[in-house]
């Protein structure tokens, strides 16, 4: 008896969970998980803030380099610093949604899934004066809704394709650095965050971006918005 719920749980766990964010990682051709590789452009992403500790400073980073970046915002953090959220609009970088708190996919309900989703659109909608058009899921899970929920709300869903794991207690400066260089590839999307991880964790990503920036730029590689790159991969 305990056999059979057993292997019940396990169909609705690889239908549900396992198998939509294989596919969406992987092979989905609806995920922007890297862009050309005919072009040497690639994406800063930051995910997680905004933070008003960090994400100030990053976008001041940003500004003297003169690079744009794309941000994918909790819903919770928009709702406290909606000033920030102003900010890195005004300052023309794009905006995406990162889920309301966090919460991962495969722990939510279907109803869930859709409510966070919806929730932190209207968020964002609501403090910038326009729609997002971007979502990227929390620790980059889908479920069988997540496609279906975003195209409701006619948002193009991100992955990524170099982490530096930078959000890591033990994740040094170097290591930041280092991770980004040595898979550095044309048409790479790079994900960083600017908000939660190990306490300290977005102050070594401020002091390893310069660097990173500088260096890629050195190699000829150009920095380009989400928006840009899914235009540039469809050329």
């Amino acid at each position: 008896m305990w056999w059979s719920i057993l292997l019940v749980l396990i169909i609705i766990f690889l239908i549900y969970c396992f198998l939509p964010s294989y596919w969406a990682r992987n092979h989905s051709k609806k995920v922007l998980r890297k862009g050309s590789a005919q072009k040497k452009v690639i994406a800063l992403t930051f995910d997680d803030g905004p933070n008003p500790n960090y994400t100030p400073k990053l976008l001041d980073i940003l500004r003297e380099h003169q690079v744009p970046a794309t941000f994918f915002i909790m819903g919770k953090q928009a709702q406290r610093y909606p000033d920030i959220v102003k900010h890195i609009n005004e300052e023309g970088h794009t905006l995406g949604l990162h889920s309301y708190r966090h919460s991962h996919a495969w722990l939510m309900s279907p109803i869930t899934t859709i409510r966070d989703m919806n929730q932190t659109y209207k968020i964002l909608k609501g403090i910038l004066g326009k729609a997002p058009n971007w979502y990227r899921p929390p620790s980059g899970t889908f479920i069988i809704l997540s496609m279906f929920a975003a195209r409701r709300l006619n948002l193009n869903v991100a992955y990524w394709s170099i982490e530096a794991q930078d959000w890591a207690k033990d994740t040094t400066v170097e290591h930041i650095y280092n991770t980004v260089i040595n898979k550095i590839h044309p048409g790479a999307i790079i994900v960083l965050h600017d908000n939660q991880g190990a306490p300290g964790a977005p102050e070594r990503t401020l002091k390893a971006l310069p660097t990173i920036i500088n260096t890629l730029k050195g190699q000829g590689f150009r920095f380009v918005s989400l928006d840009e790159m899914k235009g540039e991969h469809h050329a």
